[in-house]
């Protein structure tokens, strides 16, 4: 029920400001009424109760702002107004979290923004020290001084001027009430943008794979045993002046071939499929005797490469997306998978792209190193690194076969694309401490198993399986041998909680353990496991 008038008598200065931010008890503060238009911008809504043991005109006169006498209340409840709270942006956001708007409480006045334009040219004035500097650094110009009453004459702020000038001896002292107000505080707005700023990162440039370009026609070998050749001939004149596409296959002296709607722009095959990826992102996918298998399957995006083995398909298309399919399930095996995480970083290439029997992808970069994706795990694993240092440490001529049958072949062999004695050869040209090289011929040897069995080669697995045992029995690492026995032996007696696998890649646990045990008899220390294994195994057959 107050008039206008009274509400301007009552200005908001900056050391009240001040006073807000640094006490935590007191009568509650006057918080805006949301129906005045107020120069204030808008935070959290507050009510936070804050130190208010002086008046309010003591407050201000401190500053050096005259302000009207005002008429004196009773109690801070004659200001009770039951509005909707509506925040002040001199408030910290530490104090406006909690708050909650409840009835009762005081309302601030009503101010204008024409006197808050005056009150800054008298602060200019009055001020020795530069206040534009801390009012620029935050928004204090803002929520410092409120409202010049309108009855201040000329005479009165010039004795202001001089009292304040008076209390400032020397050099000109900084307002530690001012300080908090101008460093503390922030706008939701400025808060905001502050953490776009820091959240926000460059996004990574997209991958772009080489595409094939159109050709009039091209042929293909798919293999030499058996001979095995596709031939593509593009715009084929068919009648009305329409252009056709037309796909021969000739395998063994027998021959098929079909027409598509739109050009091929790369093909593939084996001796189970022939599939062809054609414009507009479209695979189709015939088998070995010319029959449609599939509808034709749209691509994410254009084709780079296309790649067959068996009954997998598998399609690497422009933006580094990797997808297989076994075409006779007709199930996905990889599905749509980035290369980012194994190109991303520098300038690498993919050099090598090899599509193993059992649908594995490997991919051969530029630097050397190789991943295959597992479709069990989700993830690239490293298979080969020609710059890897174990393969120039490890020595495991010790573990070799007396007929040294090192030659094996497989998708490993022919992804790290070296001789299997480079480890010998590379351990004469310099001394390795002894030490050392167990170490690094034990991490060696183990990361070959684990390739080959992330490649799923069956032939390769068992090959270096062997070698790794026959390292353990030398070197006598008895509980690595343990645990390999004891994997490949498997429970002997049968429950229905045991999580044991029977077949690993395609083979026999226990026959592999029963190849492992000759091995294993050659050492004296490793009689008690030999015999433990030996007569599991005989249980197990007698049963």
């Amino acid at each position: 029920d107050f008039s206008t008038a009274f509400f301007n008598s009552i200005p908001l200065s900056s050391s009240l400001a001040g006073t807000m931010l640094s006490s935590h008890s007191g009568p509650p503060l006057l918080p805006l009424d949301p129906s005045t238009p107020v120069p204030f911008s808008s935070s959290k809504p507050s009510t936070e109760p804050v130190a208010g043991t002086r008046p309010v005109g003591d407050a201000a006169s401190k500053d050096g702002v005259n302000t009207a006498t005002a008429p004196t209340t009773p109690s801070p409840s004659v200001l009770t107004t039951p509005s909707k709270i509506e925040p002040m942006k001199a408030f910290d956001s530490r104090f406006t979290e909690r708050s909650k708007a409840t009835p009762g409480t005081p309302a601030l006045a009503n101010v204008t923004p024409t006197a808050v334009e005056r009150l800054k040219e008298q602060s200019l004035e009055k001020e020795l020290r530069p206040r534009d500097v801390l009012e620029s650094s935050s928004d204090s110009d803002e929520k410092a001084p409120a409202a010049k009453p309108p009855s201040l004459s000329k005479r009165k702020l010039e004795l202001e001027v001089e009292a304040v000038e008076k209390k400032k001896k020397g050099r000109p002292r900084k307002d530690s009430r001012l300080l908090p107000v101008s460093l503390s505080v922030q706008s939701p707005a400025a808060l905001t943008a502050e953490k776009d700023t820091v959240c926000v990162s460059v996004p990574a440039p997209a991958l772009k794979l080489p595409m094939p370009g159109p050709q009039r026609a091209f042929t293909l070998q798919v293999s030499s045993d058996p001979s095995m050749y596709i031939e593509v001939e593009n715009e084929v004149t068919a009648g009305g002046g329409l252009k056709l596409s037309r796909l021969k296959c000739s395998r063994e002296g027998k021959e098929w071939e079909t027409v598509l709607p739109g050009r091929i722009l790369t093909a593939a095959g084996s001796g189970d499929v022939v599939c062809v990826a054609c414009e507009k992102r479209m695979l189709s996918v015939f088998s070995a005797c010319g029959r449609r298998l599939l509808p034709p399957i749209l691509l994410p995006s254009p084709i780079s490469t296309l790649h067959c083995t068996g009954p997998y398909v598998m399609a690497l298309t422009a933006a580094a997306t990797l997808s297989v399919w076994d075409v006779h399930r007709q199930v996905v095996v990889v599905k749509e998978e980035s290369l980012h995480s194994i190109l991303a970083g520098s300038d690498m290439t993919v050099s090598q792209i090899l599509l193993t029997q059992h649908g594995i992808p490997v991919m051969n970069l530029s630097d050397g190193k190789a991943y295959c994706f597992s479709p069990s795990l989700s993830t690239w694993n490293l298979v080969s690194d020609k710059q890897d240092s174990l393969v120039q440490c490890a020595d495991f001529r010790s573990s070799l076969p007396p007929q040294d049958a090192m030659l094996c072949s497989g998708p490993l062999a022919i992804v790290q694309g070296r001789a299997s004695t480079s480890g010998r050869q590379a351990a004469r040209l310099f001394s390795v401490p002894h030490v050392v090289q167990q170490e690094t011929t034990l991490a060696y040897l183990e990361s070959q198993v684990a390739a080959a069995l992330a490649l799923r080669s069956s032939h390769e697995y068992r090959h270096w399986l062997l070698l790794y045992a026959r390292f353990l029995v030398s070197e006598g690492f008895e509980y690595r041998l343990r645990e390999i026995c004891k994997d490949l032996l498997g429970p002997v007696h049968t429950s229905t909680g045991s999580q044991w696998e029977s077949t690993v890649v395609g083979l026999r646990k226990r026959d592999l353990l029963k190849e492992l045990l000759p091995v294993i008899g050659q050492n004296l220390r490793f009689q008690r496991l030999f015999t433990e294994c030996q007569e599991q195994l005989d249980l197990l057959r007698d049963k």
